[in-house]
């Protein structure tokens, strides 16, 4: 396993449902790999649909299994209630910033 990642920002679209999680998929397909640590930006998202809400966890899945890293940053507290609900929120430990509110 490498002992430094290069670090890369996925930004979550503004909703993730049926139409617009086959688009994330893909997206986390190609930037997980090794060494690389995948920050999923969720600050602009505002809506995640139960059933869609798995994209993450697959995603978190394929970078365990690819040697690579996966946090989450933004969760605003309506999509936390989704990933919770969905049980994807406990496979992450998630990072707190520093200039995290509320």
């Amino acid at each position: 396993m490498p002992s430094t990642y290069a670090l890369v920002t996925v930004r979550v679209p503004k909703r993730v449902d049926v139409w617009t999680a086959p688009s994330l998929a893909k997206d986390l397909e190609e930037k997980i790999q090794e060494g690389i640590a995948i920050v999923l930006d969720l600050t602009q998202t505002q809506f995640i649909e139960p059933a869609s809400a798995n994209v993450l966890l697959e995603g978190l899945i394929k970078s365990r299994a690819r040697h690579a890293r996966m946090t989450l940053r933004g969760v605003n507290p309506q999509v936390k209630v989704v990933l919770e609900m969905a049980g994807v929120l406990k496979h992450f430990r998630r990072k707190h910033s520093a200039n995290h509110s509320g």
